[in-house]
């Protein structure tokens, strides 16, 4: 025993003295619609974070505005800083990974020659010879591209092909850490996202434009409850775009939550370097965090309108309930809630949430393009005590009082214990970040109902909040998953759009 456990320590020690020794930038970047003046822009910011020494740094999806007049053909090992047949904005990126001396991760289109003879649905084969795709392509510090990922699960981008299968890329890097990769709208799905974690990485690399909505997927609240579900760190890259709503970028240690990260709420671009654990970033201002946010777009979720829903009396301390969902097939999904609260005197002047307690289990839309069945036990926030008002924002922060502390929050539901089915801790403040995970605890523990292996998960609090817009699990359904029905998914529970636009080319907003 005593064997083991100094094996144990050895092992604890090796893995804490790998990140203390890495050094991580993720860039939130406001793009221009110039795939030559972004490339320049890019290598700017590279000039100016690399005076400490960097081992990468992640672009976010999209951000070079790459498109079928600019893609790029190239292959895995090609090294573009050598050569003059290559793009010059690829050879630029290559060239700026070697000055640098930093591993780099972009996102591009890249094109891939194919037999029209053999094209059998693919309107870009058969129309240009070339199948494309939106592509991660990581270089090496030498500026070689020694990998490369291709967005499996796209959204909206029907200019781009779809691979065969999804790839799960892994890269072994100098720097001690094993590499996974995958693109934004990825993220909620089993394949790659959580098909990679079989592979032993240690982190992921994720370029991402995501359009946040609220009440459960806005950007860092979607990007920690990933991480933080699955223990595994994640280097997340966003696009930003005040007026569209895009942005929300950091490094997420797993368990230990936001190391370094944030929105630029008021538009622009900015570098969040990660330097080691104890370089953690500090504390902000939740008031000062929200007031920023009310000029960001944020989409609403208006489906939660089909959830089982009630009113959470917040004038009585504690409160103890079940809420069952029950689907058209009679069955139901149960969600436990223990919740006390403490409520001070409201202004008469101010605004003020309110807050139901919700659970469903079904299949949403994710905007058309596909199905998703999703699992959800939570406290939502709503304008007033009308179900219409929730999930939406107060506009003018200065004008909005907290009256309402959670002093404990426990949430806890049974689910189905298999591979298609997943469930993460998700959590939303009024600055639209989650709540640290240090001042929250999340389990599972496996029980047997009815002759049924399930998992009880439980999520918690175990700080007083009171600037709380969500507090939930969010679990997933593979096997609800699907591709869209004709009849505009009669079928599904949810009537409204999922409108968590994170794409890559099917949208246009404004630049500013």
């Amino acid at each position: 025993m005593i064997f083991l456990a100094l094996c144990l320590s050895i092992l604890a020690f090796s893995q804490a003295a790998k990140w203390d020794n890495v050094n991580i930038a993720v860039v939130e970047y406001q793009p221009v619609d110039n795939v030559s003046l972004n490339a320049k822009q890019y290598i700017e910011i590279l000039k100016n974070i690399t005076n400490t020494k960097l081992d990468l740094v992640v672009f976010p999806e999209d951000t070079l505005r790459s498109d079928r007049n600019t893609s790029v053909e190239f292959k895995v090992l090609d090294t573009p800083c050598d050569s003059d047949t290559f793009a010059d904005f690829l050879h630029d990126l290559s060239c700026a990974a070697r000055l640098s001396r930093t591993y780099l991760a972009v996102n591009l289109v890249e094109k891939v020659k194919c037999d029209k003879s053999e094209a059998d649905s693919s309107d870009n084969c058969k129309n240009y010879g070339f199948y494309f795709y939106n592509t991660d392509v990581i270089f090496d510090r030498n500026g070689t591209i020694v990998n490369r990922y291709r967005k499996y699960n796209l959204f909206g981008e029907y200019s781009m092909d779809r691979p065969e299968t999804p790839e799960e890329i892994v890269t072994e890097t100098d720097f001690g850490l094993k590499l996974g990769v995958f693109t934004c709208f990825d993220i909620l799905f089993k394949a790659p996202a959580q098909e990679l974690l079989k592979d032993g990485i240690d982190a992921v690399i994720y370029p991402t434009m995501w359009f946040s909505e609220l009440p459960f997927l806005t950007a860092m609240q979607a990007q920690q409850m990933w991480s933080y579900g699955h223990n595994i760190t994640l280097f997340a890259a966003g696009a930003n775009s005040r007026s569209a709503g895009s942005g929300g970028s950091g490094v997420y240690r797993g368990v230990k939550g936001l190391t370094v990260g944030g929105v630029v709420a008021e538009g622009g671009t900015q570098a969040f370097i990660y330097q080691g654990d104890d370089k953690k970033q500090a504390s902000e201002d939740v008031d000062e965090l929200a007031k920023k946010m009310d000029g960001f777009h944020l989409k609403v979720d208006d489906s939660v309108q089909d959830y089982k829903t009630v009113v959470l009396n917040t004038s009585v301390k504690s409160t103890k309930t079940e809420l069952c969902y029950e689907n058209e097939d009679k069955e139901q999904f149960c969600c436990n809630f223990t919740v006390e609260t403490t409520l001070d005197a409201i202004k008469p002047d101010l605004n003020f949430y309110t807050y139901r307690l919700v659970a469903f289990s079904g299949i949403r839309s994710y905007s058309g393009v596909a199905n998703g069945g999703i699992e959800i036990c939570g406290i939502i926030a709503c304008l007033n005590n009308s179900l219409t008002s929730c999930a939406q924002r107060f506009p003018n922060y200065d004008k909005v009082q907290w009256p309402v502390t959670f002093e404990k929050i426990t949430i806890s539901a049974n689910f189905e214990k298999s591979e298609n089915h997943t469930q993460f801790p998700n959590s939303l403040k009024s600055s639209i970040r989650p709540i640290d995970t240090t001042e929250t605890a999340w389990s599972g523990s496996q029980v047997t109902r009815d002759g049924k292996d399930l998992i009880e998960r439980k999520f918690s609090i175990t700080k007083p909040q009171n600037r709380l817009l969500t507090f939930a699990i969010f679990g997933r359904n593979f096997e609800q998953d699907s591709t869209p029905r004709d009849d505009n998914n009669s079928s599904g529970h949810l009537s409204a759009l999922w409108v968590l636009l994170c794409t890559s080319l099917f949208v246009l907003y404004e630049i500013k």
